[in-house]
C-alpha cells in the first residue's frame, strides 16, 4: 500500500512538472524550466578554445542555440544525442549577437555549473523545419547572420574554375536549387561539404533530386545571394523521407506534365 502510496506521489508531482516555451525565454528569470529535443549538434573552433554548440526546439517548433564550453564538454557531451528530448535547467542565458547565429531567438543558452540535464521520452516526431522562401532570400530582406531551412529540386550542378565534371577532389561546388514555384537558388558549399554532397548526389537513383539545407548560412556574391554552409552547423539532406520532399517531388512532377 505504501509503495503504491509513493508511486501516486511521484506521479502526481511529474504531472504538474511545467515546462516553459522556448520562446518565453529571457534572462531576468533564472527558474526556467526546458522540455527540448536536440535537433543539432556542432563543433566551433577558436584557437585553442572549441566549444560544442547544440540547437535545441520544443514541441512548438520554437528553437534555439546551446553552447557547451571549458570543462563542461567532457561532462556533458558523451550523454548528448541528437534527436533524444531532455529536461534542462540551471542553464544561463546570453544576448545572441555577432555573424554567426543559427536561429533567430535573440538570447543563447550556456551550461554552468547549476545546469541539469535529463533525457525523456520523446515529446513529438516532428522534424521542426522552418522553410524560407526563395523570393526573400533572392530580395535581401532576411537577416544574415541567421541561418536559415531551404528546400529545393537540385539543378546545374558543376563549379566553372574546374575541369570535368563533379568529383571529389574538386575545393567546393555550386548547384541551384528550384523552388514549387520556378524560383532559382544559387548554392556553394566548400571542401567538406562539397565531398558529402557529391557522394549522395551520386548514389541516389531517383530521377528527381529534393535537397534540404538545414541552417544555411546566407552570403553575397558578385551582387547575388546564395545560401552557403556555416562551420559544421549546416546539415545537407538528399530527398530526406519526410512530407515535404514528398510534396515538393509531386510539384515537380506536376511541373514537368504540364510543361510537355
Amino acid at each position: 500500500m505504501a509503495h503504491l502510496l509513493a508511486n501516486a506521489v511521484r506521479n502526481s508531482f511529474r504531472a504538474k512538472v511545467a515546462y516553459t516555451d522556448v520562446s518565453s525565454l529571457n534572462p531576468f528569470v533564472h527558474e526556467w524550466r526546458l522540455r527540448v529535443k536536440i535537433l543539432r549538434k556542432f563543433v566551433r573552433c577558436f584557437g585553442s578554445h572549441n566549444t560544442v554548440d547544440l540547437i535545441l526546439v520544443d514541441v512548438k517548433g520554437q528553437k534555439i542555440h546551446a553552447v557547451i564550453d571549458g570543462d563542461y564538454i567532457d561532462r556533458v557531451c558523451r550523454r548528448i544525442t541528437v534527436g533524444d528530448w531532455i529536461s534542462l535547467r540551471g542553464f544561463k542565458l546570453t544576448l545572441a549577437f555577432g555573424p554567426f547565429r543559427p536561429v533567430p531567438h535573440r538570447f543563447m543558452l550556456r551550461w554552468q555549473d547549476t545546469t541539469v540535464m535529463k533525457k525523456i521520452s520523446p515529446v513529438s516526431s516532428d522534424n521542426f523545419f522552418s522553410f524560407a522562401s526563395f523570393d526573400d532570400v533572392n530580395s535581401g530582406i532576411l537577416d544574415p547572420t541567421v541561418c536559415v531551412d531551404l528546400i529545393g529540386e537540385i539543378i546545374n550542378v558543376g563549379n566553372s574554375k574546374e575541369d570535368g565534371g563533379p568529383n571529389n577532389d574538386w575545393n567546393e561546388i555550386y548547384f541551384q536549387l528550384q523552388d514549387k514555384t520556378d524560383n532559382i537558388l544559387q548554392c556553394r558549399l566548400p571542401k567538406d561539404y562539397a565531398n558529402d554532397f557529391f557522394n549522395k548526389w551520386r548514389h541516389c537513383t531517383d530521377s528527381i533530386l529534393i535537397c534540404i539545407m538545414r541552417f544555411a548560412k546566407l552570403e553575397v556574391n558578385s551582387g547575388s545571394w546564395l545560401a552557403t554552409s556555416a562551420y559544421t552547423c549546416t546539415e545537407i539532406m538528399i530527398n530526406f523521407p519526410c512530407q515535404e520532399v514528398t510534396d515538393m517531388k509531386y510539384a515537380v512532377l506536376t511541373r514537368e506534365c504540364m510543361q510537355r
